[in-house]
C-alpha cells in the first residue's frame, strides 16, 4: 500500500491496493490514521460488487441506513444511490444530491463518522465534488474568534435542507412527514475535536445548520455566513475528478463537501455510497 497527498489542501491517493479483497487489522488502522490525517482518501481503479462495498466499509465501523429509504440499492439497504439514470422511466437512485455544502448526516444526534463513495458511471470530465479542509479552517481563525467559539453550539436541520437545498428544484420527491418525525434538530459544538486525530475543527455547514444556540438571529445569521464563506475560501478547497472506478473515502468529522451540477439527463452519473456510523460530537 502507498499513501500519497494530493494536494497541499486536503486528500492522499491510495495505490497498490484491491479494497475488494479482505484487508488485514494493520491495513485498516493504516487506513484510518490516514484519514484522519488527510481528511479524504481515493482509490483509483477498483471494482466492486455490493457485497465487497459493505465488506470495506463496515472494516471502519456499523453502517446506517439513508433515511431517504427510496434510494437505497435493492438488497442492500446500506448502500445509498446517487443517480440521473433512470430504468423504465424510474430514478434508480437520488438525482442532484449534495449540491450544496454540508457534512453527510449533521443533522444526527450522532453524525456519519465517514463515507466511501464508489462511482460506477461518470460524465466525462464533469459531476466533481469540492471538498473542504474544516482542519485548516479553524486553524486559520484569528485567536478571538477561536475564543468566541469554543464554547458555542449550533443547530442542525434535516428539515431545513429539505426546505433551502432540495425543494422545488424537481430532482428528487420531497422527504415524508414520517421521515422528518425521524430527524429532529439537534444540536452540535461549532468546534468540534476529532476524537482519532484530536484536532480541532470547524462543524457548522450551510445545507444543514440554522443558528447558533442562545445567539440574537440577526447575529447568528451574520456569524454562521462568515464562517461559511471562510471554509469554502481557496486556502481549504480540493476538487476531485470522479472517473468510473474510483472509490472515495470521506471523513464527516473534519470536512465538507459539495457536488457539482454540470451535467444534464444524458450524461449518466451512477455512485453507490455507504455511510458509516460516528459518535456524539464534542
Amino acid at each position: 500500500m502507498n499513501i500519497q497527498p494530493i494536494s497541499p489542501v486536503l486528500g492522499a491517493e491510495v495505490s497498490a491496493l484491491d479494497i475488494a479483497k479482505p484487508l488485514d487489522a494493520e491495513a485498516v488502522e493504516m487506513l484510518r490514521r490516514a484519514l484522519a490525517d488527510h481528511c479524504i482518501l481515493v482509490f483509483r481503479n477498483q471494482s466492486l460488487t455490493p457485497e465487497q462495498h459493505i465488506a470495506f466499509s463496515r472494516r471502519f465501523g456499523s453502517l446506517a441506513e439513508h433515511v431517504l429509504q427510496d434510494y437505497l440499492l435493492p438488497g442492500f439497504p446500506q448502500i445509498y444511490v446517487i443517480s440521473n439514470v433512470k430504468e423504465d422511466g424510474k430514478p434508480v437512485g437520488r438525482a442532484g444530491a449534495g449540491q450544496y455544502w454540508h457534512s453527510d448526516l449533521s443533522y444526527m444526534a450522532k453524525p456519519s463518522m465517514g463515507s466511501i463513495m464508489y462511482a460506477l458511471e461518470v460524465p466525462p470530465g464533469r459531476g466533481d465534488t469540492l471538498f473542504s479542509n474544516m482542519y485548516r479552517a479553524y486553524e486559520a481563525l484569528p485567536d478571538h474568534k477561536k475564543e468566541t467559539l469554543k464554547n458555542l453550539k449550533a443547530v442542525h436541520d434535516f428539515a431545513f435542507t429539505q426546505k433551502t437545498q432540495i425543494a422545488g428544484k424537481g430532482l428528487t420527491k420531497p422527504a415524508s412527514k414520517e421521515t422528518l418525525v425521524k430527524t429532529p434538530p439537534v444540536e452540535h459544538p461549532v468546534v468540534r475535536t476529532h476524537p482519532e486525530s484530536r484536532r480541532k475543527a470547524l462543524y457548522v455547514n450551510p445545507g444543514m445548520t440554522t443558528h447558533l444556540v442562545g445567539v440574537a438571529e440577526d447575529q447568528s445569521r451574520a456569524m454562521l455566513d462568515e464562517l461559511f464563506e471562510h471554509a469554502v475560501s481557496d486556502d481549504f478547497v480540493c476538487r476531485h475528478r470522479w472517473q468510473a472506478g474510483d472509490v472515495v473515502f470521506w471523513d464527516n468529522r473534519c470536512s465538507m463537501h459539495c457536488a457539482i451540477n454540470d451535467y444534464d439527463e444524458n450524461d449518466r452519473r451512477l455512485m453507490w455510497r455507504t455511510t458509516i456510523e460516528g459518535d456524539t460530537p464534542f
